[in-house]
């Protein structure tokens, strides 16, 4: 049975161009500007062939139906053609046209339609002037349409909060303190009134900004600097609830980047360690082809705090990782054990074995306590696993302990990871797993 609920944008576009081509401009031109107006839509909402193609062909179609609704009798129709192709000149990169088109919109909709839609307009309005360079005149039509918007209803609620976010954004564009402290203010404004489950990317999209936002306070502010930075944290991993690294892959990475920039900036040992893990996140998925600035960035970061760390004992990137397992608290540790084991066992063989051997021999390389409370966090990720996960994460963990040279360390290692299973499972899991690792030729010590 198929899916009713799913749109075929090829089909509706093809069925309006019916509907436009049998409903003649000269006998009915009003039902033939809605039509136009309509495919407009269509096209610019396409996510077929090129975008800027799309566009250009939903300019013509508005091109139409405001050539047929006249702005002296028809102003609420005429707008909505003059907002719609207004955000198609925005999206080819003509911002002063579609500040023109908005602009005489927003002064068509005081003669009807609703005020949510003038609003809408004003908001329009506000990004291209922001866009262009004029963030104080952004933020005037920012004001203008968060007063219009009707709260009680959820359409309105929507807007203001967007509102609230691209304020703040063109506070920030003033580029000064105050400027930093009122988009502070927007952000917040829009995070109280968000629910995260109503509403996931304008969550994930203003905890990003509050971030943004706290880390640049804190290189201005000497007396707030700490409370700044402990903010940013916070606001980038809830950001990151929202851009996961397999929903979405560039904001994870982008996101992630910042979050150890954050870090970073606390400085201290472990706060390097955090940053240097983040930074290895955001470049295990930023695209080198695609994204080569933002790698370059991160990877620049990342040299940056491997630098910083190396007192001369020759740390791998994955013993930084070990380490900070260790002092992590157990919140922390549980989610940066299953980020980064989920992410190396996503990649191919070998690659994926290797990397997990990686991990398990620098945790073995802890010694005992701090190998055995790590060690209860991955077992209790690689019970929950499927089973050929599970085998595949047993068998690393097997050959990064045969990886360490020196004896003691190793039987050591082996007593960590046997306590940890006692610890983290259940009596017949710690059978199964114990069995499966003799039969790899583990000896139990």
């Amino acid at each position: 049975m198929s899916d009713q609920s799913t749109v075929d944008p090829k089909a509706v576009i093809d069925d309006l161009q019916r509907q436009l081509a049998a409903t003649s401009r000269a006998t009915r031109p009003h039902e033939h500007a809605v039509l136009a107006y309509r495919l407009g839509l269509a096209h610019a909402e396409s996510p077929l062939g090129n975008p800027a193609e799309q566009l250009r062909k939903a300019l013509a179609f508005y091109d139409v139906a405001a050539g047929i609704f006249d702005p002296r009798f028809e102003p609420v129709q005429h707008a909505r053609v003059l907002n719609a192709a207004g955000a198609a000149h925005r999206g080819l990169g003509d911002r002063a046209k579609a500040s023109e088109l908005f602009e005489k919109a927003v002064a068509l909709f005081v003669e009807g339609g609703t005020e949510n839609e003038r609003a809408a307009a004003y908001n329009n309005l506000g990004l291209c002037r922001t866009e262009m360079g004029q963030p104080l005149a952004g933020v005037e039509a920012f004001d203008a349409a968060i007063a219009l918007f009707d709260s009680y209803t959820d359409e309105g609620k929507r807007g203001i909060i967007s509102t609230l976010h691209n304020r703040g954004q063109a506070h920030t564009g003033i580029g000064t303190e105050e400027g930093l402290e009122a988009a502070l203010a927007d952000f917040e404004e829009a995070r109280g009134m968000i629910d995260p489950d109503e509403n996931p990317l304008h969550h994930g999209m203003v905890e990003h900004s509050v971030g943004v936002t706290c880390s640049a306070l804190a290189k201005l502010s000497a007396d707030g600097r700490s409370a700044f930075l402990q903010e940013a944290v916070r606001a980038f991993n809830n950001s990151l609830e929202v851009f996961t690294r397999t929903a979405f892959p560039y904001y994870h990475a982008l996101v992630k980047h910042n979050l150890g920039m954050a870090y970073e900036a606390q400085g201290g040992t472990a706060n390097l360690r955090r940053a240097l893990v983040s930074f290895e996140d955001a470049l295990a998925v930023f695209d080198t082809r695609l994204h080569a600035e933002a790698w370059r960035q991160a990877f620049a970061s990342l040299e940056r705090v491997e630098k910083a760390l190396d007192a001369g004992d020759h740390k791998t990137r994955t013993d930084h990782y070990a380490a900070l397992l260790a002092v992590a608290q157990l919140e922390e540790r549980t989610m940066l054990v299953r980020e980064r084991i989920f992410r190396l066992l996503a990649q191919p063989e070998p690659r994926r074995t290797t990397t997990v051997a990686e991990v398990a021999r620098a945790v073995g390389l802890l010694g005992y306590d701090d190998g055995r409370k790590v060690y209860e966090a991955i077992m209790k990720l690689v019970i929950e696993l499927p089973q050929e996960t599970q085998s595949v994460s047993l068998r690393a963990i097997i050959a990064g302990h045969a990886s360490i040279e020196d004896e003691e360390v190793r039987i050591e290692a082996d007593r960590a990871i046997d306590q940890a299973i006692g610890d983290a499972l259940g009596g017949p899991q710690r059978v199964a797993v114990r069995d499966f690792m003799a039969g790899e030729g583990w000896e139990r010590p």
